[in-house]
């Protein structure tokens, strides 16, 4: 059974075997981290309607590219529950581990919702369905603007 996570004008459904980690409710960007049993965590920024969406995007990559400054960054776009999220997919290794990262944002009413998941490659084609299915979860209780 899933658990749900309701806060900050969000709602979205998860494994209830995952850990909700770090949570900040005051400041902009409002953000909740989900952590998987194994290496892949799932994080939501949300930030006021009038963000600019692309400009969160490459705040995530930069902060990224602080730590593992050899980043591969794709940009990328796909549909999630009939809204068009735009972003980019990243690759870069971790000690003898490559691991990839998917950051898409999408504008609704609400506010500009970024997410951005992570996992080791391996582990990636296990959990990125469960990653879209959060996703997914969190759109279908918004509308987005096209």
């Amino acid at each position: 059974m899933p658990a749900v996570y309701e806060q900050f004008g969000v709602r979205f459904l998860y494994p209830e075997n995952w850990e909700v980690l770090d949570e900040e409710t005051d400041d902009w960007p409002r953000t909740v981290t989900l952590q998987s049993r194994e290496t892949g965590f799932w994080t939501l920024q949300v930030y006021p309607p009038n963000q600019d969406a692309r400009k969160a995007v490459l705040a995530v990559v930069e902060s990224i590219r602080e730590v593992y400054p050899d980043l591969e960054v794709l940009p990328a776009k796909e549909t999630i529950a009939d809204a068009e999220a735009k972003g980019v997919d990243i690759a870069f290794f971790y000690l003898d581990l490559l691991v990839e990262a998917k950051i898409r944002c999408v504008k609704t009413p609400a506010g500009v919702f970024l997410w951005h998941y992570q996992a080791e490659s391996r582990e990636l084609d296990t959990v990125e369905p469960v990653f879209r299915a959060i996703a997914t979860s969190l759109l279908q209780t918004q509308v987005p603007i096209h």
